[in-house]
């Protein structure tokens, strides 16, 4: 499978924000993530790193 997890990282700390996550859809500063099972997240902030290999996602928070 293909899913992800998304961790928000602020000060640098990183903390698990989601798990499972299949889409993640970025509009400005708004980033909206939906898990395998539909289940939706909206949070501020930018990417700030995509690991493919990991399956992780980092998004520093605003």
């Amino acid at each position: 499978m293909c899913e992800s997890s998304v961790f928000i990282e602020q000060e640098r700390r990183r903390e698990l924000l989601m798990e499972e996550v299949v889409h993640v859809e970025v509009d400005g500063e708004d980033i909206t993530l939906t898990g395998i099972l539909g289940e939706r997240r909206e949070i501020k902030g930018r990417i700030k790193e995509v690991n493919l290999m990991k399956h992780t996602i980092v998004i520093e928070n605003r």
